[in-house]
């Protein structure tokens, strides 16, 4: 019992400590790392992906964050969530053929890492199963991790 006070106080002592520099969709995420998701392209066909990272950032007042090419000077402390993913070629024309695709790991990569802000990382996505994320995969999240905490990469 004990225990779950003190989780609970600390998971409400960090959300108290947010600010709200980033809207609250910023900050939340229904996905974990390794899930496998599908999405239907504007092509009507459907594609696999991956879900590779999901990192909090916290952001100092007066730091700068490039967001879709803005350049955005937090006014306050807070943080948001970015998440890194691989998203497939849009190359199944069902959903049922890519969940079952996205099961065996039978699917293509198009993007190997695009780091996103929350809303846009979940738009459109089902979530269909679950693989663990392997090093090979993560190696354009390390490049990009790398330039972002440079200041020369941003977020999409």
């Amino acid at each position: 019992m004990r225990l779950l006070f003190l989780i609970a106080t600390l998971c409400f002592a960090m959300t108290a400590q947010a600010g709200s520099f980033f809207p609250p969709e910023y900050k939340y995420f229904p996905f974990k790392e390794g899930d496998l998701l599908v999405s239907k392209r504007s092509d009507g066909k459907f594609a696999v992906n991956k879900i590779l990272k999901v990192d909090r950032f916290d952001l100092r007042r007066n730091s700068a964050i490039n967001i879709q090419d803005r350049r955005f000077v937090a006014t306050e402390d807070d943080y948001l969530l970015i998440v890194s993913a691989a998203y497939g070629v849009s190359e199944f024309a069902s959903f049922e053929k890519a969940r079952a695709a996205a099961l065996a790991g039978k699917w293509t990569v198009e993007v190997a890492h695009a780091p996103n802000r929350t809303p846009g990382a979940q738009a459109g996505q089902t979530f269909v199963g679950h693989a663990a994320v392997s090093a090979v995969e993560l190696e354009g999240y390390r490049v990009w991790r790398s330039a972002f905490a440079k200041g020369d990469a941003g977020v999409f």
